[in-house]
């Protein structure tokens, strides 16, 4: 039985039994399932996310709820939906109280991607004040020696593109792509606010075309297609082409940091993670970027 069941089972009074990992990545995500509780538990590394930066996340979560922005829920232990730090297998983690969202998982279909644009929009248009986390864009770390030519070049690129201004900011999911929501009669939810934070608008789009890219759907057009249409049916935000451009490229880069920083790579994998950089690099500089149109 996993330790982080047993701790678990222990917070909510159950059987190891009942509770059951979902993902098993840097973060660690438990279900734990009885008659009063049907809760999603996620254990995050403390080198990943500071107690103050879950307390920051829910803080946002409890703020959406209050605007009836489509998003989980938080739980409370003892008045609390933030717990930790706890020590698990040598590793110290923090820790977060979601209650289990009902329905299904979203596809890469141009109804869930409808659906998923017009939550999005809902985000990005909320009247949040008061928060201070900032959307984190090129953090600092240790690059590896095989990825770090392509990485450099794209923190050049980003720093001599930024000098136009962009697009509006806001609130900004942080890791918007299909994953992270599910359908509720017909709503996308939305969940994982664990990189949320102000930014520019246009990184979420940009993030939501890049996890299309990386899964290689052949619809990817049409799908995105109907993500714009259900996100301008709700808020008809300026975007340009170039704020697509620089945010792919900030999205890259920020997914470089987090595997350099957070996964043990082997040199294929390592190799593969550059060459896709090099990917996303062309498609931003591009012709290609323009099947991927705001208007």
């Amino acid at each position: 039985m996993s330790p982080f069941a047993v701790l678990v089972a222990r917070w909510f009074g159950v059987a190891p039994g009942a509770v059951r990992m979902i993902t098993d990545g840097v973060n660690k995500t438990l279900r734990v399932v009885s008659d009063q509780d049907d809760v999603f538990v996620r254990f995050s590394p403390t080198s990943l996310h500071s107690h103050e930066a879950l307390i920051s996340e829910a803080a946002l979560i409890a703020t959406l709820r209050e605007q009836d922005i489509p998003c989980c829920e938080l739980v409370a232990i003892d008045g609390c939906s933030v717990q930790g730090p706890h020590i698990v297998n040598g590793i110290e983690y923090n820790v977060l109280l979601t209650q289990t969202i009902t329905g299904c998982a979203l596809a890469p279909t141009a109804h869930d991607a409808r659906a998923f644009g017009h939550s999005l929009a809902r985000l990005h248009r909320a009247p949040i004040k008061g928060l201070t986390r900032t959307l984190t864009i090129n953090d600092g770390g240790e690059i590896d020696p095989i990825i770090r030519p392509v990485f450099e070049e794209l923190t050049g690129l980003v720093q001599q593109l930024s000098d136009t201004p962009s697009a509006s900011g806001g609130i900004c999911h942080g890791d918007a792509w299909l994953g992270n929501a599910i359908n509720r009669d017909g709503t996308a939810v939305l969940f994982d606010f664990e990189f949320s934070g102000h930014g520019p608008l246009a990184y979420d789009i940009a993030t939501f075309i890049w996890a299309l890219r990386a899964e290689g759907n052949e619809a990817e057009a049409l799908i995105y297609a109907r993500f714009v249409e259900g996100y301008r049916g709700e808020y008809d935000s300026p975007l340009s082409e170039h704020d697509l451009r620089v945010n792919l490229l900030r999205k890259e880069i920020n997914n470089i940091r987090f595997l350099c920083q957070n996964i043990t790579m082997s040199r294929e994998v390592k190799v593969a993670t550059a060459r896709f950089a090099r990917d996303t690099r062309d498609f931003a500089l591009g012709s290609g970027l323009s099947r991927f149109a705001w208007t």
